[in-house]
Parts: structure tokens; C-alpha cells; sequence
């Protein structure tokens, strides 16, 4: 059972949400005020926003939202989207003076209803007393009634305590017929028919009358389907997959905004179209609404380090690639003039000297296959298992790959990150005596960010 001051920050999320109904008639208005024609949602309207008054805007966008421009359909644009296009699209022929001061007035709103919703999305513990609630509240209400809401319906998204209120009337026969083609639904995704599996969901969603409850699984069913589909393209079009799952899963989530599941479909779905931060959004709204699921912490923790590994540019960065002990020992040798079988004398004697450097090693050998050792995950995770427990800062780092990467042990980025935290606590060099740099330490911090 989701709790009061969770459920206040879910209001205020909903409200906020709400908001783009409003935007949405404002656009419509702006681009008939700016250009004298009427926005009928079509992709030629996409087309003539694009290469006319919204060409720098679509330039300077991310992929999902180029996407969502293209269509013309202003259903798809989400809050981000309608507030960036209505305070950057600019008119293309004279405005009257009274105009030009409604459309100010629009915009100083427009930046008020963005700090509210920035405070509100990076709300650490999604948790919001009452008092908080009410203040937040009175300063989102008077700015969506200014955009043409309606005050009573607001009121009455206050005062619900459960998810959005049902719109549609209830049809028995629907609701009947959608369960029975939501069960072969799920039967052909089992079987991995993933296009069959489309066509009965699909199916089911056109049907009238049925209650939030269940179309919600439909699309949210719908949604994890199309994310099983392959896509063998870089994400260029409206009918790709990926964002097909996306509009599925947001829907299922407005129609039950505190339904957990439906946020980590959301979130699924961002991962699917590399937008980490977003996916990173929509975990952190599922684990406030259901704190104890391990899977969703797991999830969350990996599109957490996805976000960090990508924002970093680390697959372009050399130290993205694990440097070894041997490995620094050659760079060293450039400066000493070590021969390769002097450096192999000094490995033995690391081995000898330091039981934690000699099971990384032979982690390392497993690792990667060696001369007369077969390449083996499992045995690689145990050696650096008896390095980690010997304070190895590189067993640690090489251990957390694999948990990372679910290689020869259970996927965890819990344990990881946990991996990641001791290795970069860990001296920066080996001893005094020898100051070669403490593989694990540096590579577990760049992970960290």
C-alpha cells in the first residue's frame, strides 16, 4: 500500500502531468496565431514545423523528441517536449501589443511549471509531508488554471486517493472478450510469437468500455512485447519498436500512476532507446512506490551505471579497458629497460610475496583463456573472490565486472557498485618500495564517477 506522503508526490506528478493537456491547446492556438493554419495533428504538420519555424529547435533535440515531432501528433509530445516548443517557437509575422503580452505571460508560467516539475522529478526520497503538499499545490493550480483548466476537476484530483479516476463507462461483453485475448496474448508471448502476441493485444486495446484496470495491462503487456522485438537500426522512426513501447508503457502508467510495475516498463523502454537518465526517472518512481523489490533496485542500479558509463563517453576512454598488474609492468619497463624475462621474474615474485596479486592472476588467466587454461568465468569469479578476501583493490574491480556483466556469477549491480566502492578505497600504489600504480583503484573511481 503506497503511504500519504508518497502518494502526495505521485498527486503532484499526476498534476503536473496533467498539465500538457492545456499545452497542447496552447500550441495549437500559437501555431494558427504565428502562421494562420490549423494544426490537425498529422505528420504534415510535423513536416511544417520541422523545416519551418521549429527547424533549430529540431535540430537541437534528442532522438525520442525529433521522433515526436516528426508524427505532428501533439499527443505524443510529453511535458518536456510542449514546454520546449512553446517557449523557443517564435512567430513569423507581426503580433499585436495585447498578444505579445499573453504569450509572455504563457511563458513566465511556462518556467514556473518547469521548476516545480525539476524539484519534483529530483525529489530525493519521492516522499512529500502534507504541509509541503499544500503549498506546492497552490502554486501549481493557479498556473494550469491560467492555461484554460478547469478548477473543480483539479480539485477533484486532490482530493482521490487512487489512481485517476475511470472515465469510460464499463461493457461486461468487452471486458469478457479483452481477458480472453489477453490470455492468448500471453500464452503466444510465452512461446516467444511475439507478432501474434501484438496482434491479440492489440486487439483487446480497441475495444470499448473496458476500466483503466485492464487496459493498463494491455498496454503495459503490449509494451513488453514490442521491447522483444529486435530492432537492427539505429532509433530513426515512429514505427520502431522501441518507441512503440514507450507510448504503450506511458500509457499504461496514466492510466494507473501508482501501479510500480507500469513506471518500470516506462523505464524499460528508455533503456531500450539508450536514454539512461530517463530510465534512471521512471526506476527511482517504481522503488518509491514499491522500495523493497530487489529486481527493481537491480534494474535501476544497472540503468544508473549505464547513465554514468555513456555520460562519461567511457567505450571511447582507454581506461574503460582493465589495465593488469603485467599490463603496468611493461608500461614501467619502457622507462627501466626490464626484459620480458625479468618481468616475469618480478611477477613471480609478486606471486610468491602476495597471495591476493597471485589469485588475481590466475583470475585473470581464467578470464581470458592462457596458454594450457581454458577460458572459465566461474572459476575467474572464484580466484577473484580469494583476492577480494585478501584486500585485492584489482580482484575487487575485476570481481565487480562480472558482476556488472553477469559473467560467471548472478547479475548484481547492488554488488557491483559495492565492489566498486572498496576498490576505490584502496591505496593508489602497490607499496613505497614499489610504486607501481594499485590496479583497481583509479578504475573503480573513473566507474564511479
Amino acid at each position: 500500500m503506497t503511504d500519504s506522503q508518497t502518494l502526495n508526490w505521485f498527486k503532484i506528478e499526476l498534476l503536473l502531468t496533467r498539465s500538457c493537456l492545456t499545452l497542447r491547446k496552447i500550441f495549437k492556438d500559437r501555431w494558427f496565431l504565428f502562421t494562420g493554419q490549423q494544426w490537425q495533428n498529422t505528420t504534415t504538420d510535423g513536416q511544417a514545423f520541422i523545416t519551418g519555424i521549429g527547424q533549430n529547435i529540431y535540430k537541437n533535440c534528442g532522438n525520442i523528441q525529433k521522433i515526436m515531432l516528426t508524427t505532428g501528433d501533439t499527443n505524443q509530445w510529453d511535458l518536456t517536449t510542449l514546454v520546449l516548443v512553446l517557449r523557443e517557437t517564435k512567430p513569423i509575422r507581426p503580433l499585436n501589443k495585447m498578444k505579445k503580452q499573453k504569450i509572455a505571460k504563457e511563458n513566465i508560467d511556462l518556467l514556473r511549471l518547469t521548476n516545480i516539475r525539476n524539484n519534483n522529478a529530483h525529489h530525493a526520497s519521492k516522499c512529500i509531508s502534507d504541509a509541503e503538499f499544500e503549498i506546492i499545490w497552490s502554486q501549481l493550480t493557479p498556473i494550469l488554471i491560467s492555461f484554460g483548466d478547469d478548477a473543480d476537476e483539479i480539485e477533484a484530483l486532490k482530493l482521490n486517493t487512487n489512481d485517476a479516476k475511470q472515465k469510460e463507462s464499463i461493457n461486461n461483453e468487452s471486458t469478457d472478450e479483452a481477458k480472453r485475448l489477453k490470455d492468448l496474448g500471453n500464452e503466444a508471448f510465452k512461446q516467444k510469437r511475439f507478432d501474434e502476441a501484438l496482434k491479440w493485444f492489440s486487439q483487446a486495446l480497441v475495444l470499448a468500455g473496458l476500466n483503466d484496470f485492464d487496459r493498463s495491462i494491455l498496454y503495459s503487456n503490449r509494451a513488453a512485447t514490442y521491447l522483444e522485438k529486435p530492432e537492427q537500426t539505429e532509433f530513426n522512426s515512429s514505427n520502431d519498436s522501441r518507441y512503440l513501447a514507450l507510448q504503450d508503457a506511458e500509457h499504461a502508467r496514466d492510466l494507473r500512476p501508482t501501479w510500480p510495475k507500469a513506471h518500470c516498463r516506462v523505464g524499460q523502454a528508455y533503456m531500450a532507446l539508450g536514454e539512461f537518465e530517463k530510465a534512471v526517472h521512471s526506476y527511482n518512481k517504481a522503488l518509491a512506490l514499491d522500495p523493497t523489490n530487489i529486481e527493481m533496485q537491480n534494474t535501476r542500479d544497472f540503468a544508473l551505471e549505464r547513465k554514468h558509463y555513456y555520460g562519461r563517453q567511457e567505450h571511447l576512454d582507454i581506461r574503460s579497458i582493465p589495465r593488469t598488474t603485467r599490463e603496468q609492468l611493461t608500461e614501467l619497463s619502457k622507462t627501466t629497460g626490464l626484459t620480458t624475462e625479468q618481468q616475469e621474474k618480478v611477477i613471480d615474485m609478486i606471486r610468491k610475496h602476495d597471495p591476493g596479486k597471485d589469485a588475481v592472476f590466475t583470475g585473470h588467466q581464467y578470464r581470458d583463456g592462457d596458454d594450457n587454461v581454458k577460458q572459465n568465468y566461474e572459476l575467474a569469479a572464484k580466484f577473484y573472490s580469494k583476492a577480494v578476501a585478501l584486500g585485492s583493490a584489482e580482484g575487487m574491480y575485476n570481481l565487480a565486472l562480472l558482476h556488472q556483466r553477469g559473467l560467471g556469477v548472478k547479475k548484481d549491480m547492488r554488488m557491483a557498485i559495492q565492489l566498486l566502492e572498496q576498490a576505490a578505497s584502496q591505496s593508489p600504489i602497490m607499496s613505497d618500495k614499489f610504486p607501481v600504480p594499485n590496479v583497481g583503484v583509479a578504475e573503480a573511481e573513473h566507474s564511479l564517477g
